[in-house]
């Protein structure tokens, strides 16, 4: 009988490790031989089983989406990290407007200079060193003085607020219209490669009126109540035109919502189908010396065919030229070719006094002194030959393709002829002033 009880009693043992090892059928199994019957506390053992493995399950889940979490953020540090490393590894240049830091074979001042770069160039930093940093940009490597750049985060900043966002037309015979929209007047055709500058809005706050009432109440003196209330009225008369205000900022949103793409245009806004230009930052890059030296050529060579066509130009002039003659404005070989090159962008196509009105327009602002005194100075102001700024005066300067109808006109133009009555605006279309070609003149 003690043997018996003593195996009996083994079997319960065997059966509980069974219930904590297997607890499924095999549990119950034993439970049987151990006493014959199914009982409650069999069934006990069983639950507990089937909740911890339920247990066990969930854990696996909660982990499961842990791990993917985890994994989503780690992608998402990921990208925030490859945004920010466009400009890592990057400087700007920021000298002043008309310089440019020589990038130098070695990193020595007396190296040979190998190439330039400009206020607004960027370039990738191969290495970066305490005085001296060796770059790539364009075609050209070499070395440039740290004290002249910005690098990373401060190069993108200094970007950002030197440099415009220009839109680059990429086909031909692309509309730039007065308003986001098809029906709208169109304001000139745009072809491959040419680019504008996009139209930023900028959020213009007129706190004059509210620092002065600042310093009359700090000075205490007897208008502070006659300045708050000059404060409170402009503010109301702001409220009251919010509609005339914005309406510029308005028009913005709706080529943004229509897919247009607001665009400067002289002193005005412009819109160009968003189908169809490339829209980015707009940094430079170095020039190597090879191609700064070419460049230079190109200049003399136009230079020279402007001198070799003036005297026949001028006698053209004289014979052909139905206009008021003025002074004459004193101007370089170079002034002459400057000027046929912007009467080429601005009326290539247009008969001889649509050429010659272009050039009057010029001479007429440089006479006027209420603009630069200088051809050049006229053509490149900011906001008023967009073929200055989009970089299609300068394409035709260097390929030379300048007609001699338009060397005709620029030249006659500086000696004082002018068939426009005085203007100094000019716009395609129709409108009010003298029509001459196909444009007008006011």
């Amino acid at each position: 009988m003690r043997f018996r009880k003593l195996v009996l009693e083994c079997g319960i043992i065997a059966a509980s490790v069974a219930v904590v090892s297997a607890p499924s059928a095999v549990s119950v199994s034993a439970a049987e031989i151990v006493s014959g019957t199914w009982n409650a506390e069999t069934e006990q053992d069983n639950s507990g089983s089937s909740e911890l493995m339920q247990d066990l399950q969930e854990k696996s889940e909660e982990n499961a989406a842990d791990e993917a979490a985890a994994a989503e953020d780690s992608s998402a540090e990921d990208i925030s990290e490859e945004e920010f490393s466009e400009w890592e590894n990057k400087l700007l240049v920021v000298v002043e407007e008309d310089s440019s830091l020589n990038i130098r074979a070695e990193a020595d001042t007396n190296s040979e200079v190998v190439g330039k770069m400009y206020r607004g160039s960027a370039a990738e930093v191969v290495e970066k060193g305490e005085e001296w940093s060796r770059i790539v940009s364009g075609e050209v490597e070499g070395y440039v003085k740290n004290e002249y750049c910005v690098f990373a985060e401060d190069a993108e900043a200094q970007a950002e607020e030197i440099c415009d966002t220009v839109a680059t037309v990429t086909t031909d015979g692309v509309r730039l219209r007065s308003e986001a929209n098809t029906e709208s007047s169109i304001c000139e055709v745009l072809d491959t490669g040419d680019t504008l500058i996009v139209w930023m809005s900028e959020e213009e706050t007129d706190t004059s009126a509210e620092a002065e009432v600042q310093e009359e109440v700090a000075a205490g003196t007897e208008e502070q109540s006659e300045a708050q209330e000059a404060v409170a009225s402009e503010t109301n008369a702001e409220d009251e035109t919010t509609g005339e205000i914005s309406a510029e900022e308005n028009s913005e949103a709706d080529a943004e919502d229509t897919g247009w793409v607001a665009v400067e245009y002289g002193d005005a806004v412009a819109y160009i189908s968003a189908e169809y230009v490339e829209v980015e930052l707009q940094t430079g890059e170095a020039l190597s010396m090879e191609e700064i030296y070419a460049e230079q050529a190109a200049q003399r060579a136009a230079a020279q065919q402007a001198a070799a066509e003036q005297a026949a130009a001028q006698q053209a002039a004289s014979e052909t030229v139905t206009a008021s003659t003025g002074t004459a404005v004193s101007a370089s070989a170079d002034d002459v070719t400057l000027l046929a090159a912007l009467i080429q962008c601005e009326a290539g196509g247009e008969c001889y006094d649509g050429q010659l009105a272009v050039g009057a327009v010029v001479m007429n602002r440089v006479k006027s002194g209420s603009f630069p005194n200088s051809i050049s100075g006229v053509i490149y102001q900011s906001g008023q030959f967009t073929p200055a700024s989009s970089g299609k005066l300068s394409r035709v300067l260097s390929s030379g393709s300048i007609s001699s109808s338009c060397y005709q006109a620029a030249q006659a133009a500086i000696n004082g002829a002018d068939n426009t009555g005085g203007a100094k605006y000019f716009h395609a279309g129709s409108g009010n002033g003298t029509v001459i070609g196909n444009q007008v003149f006011y």
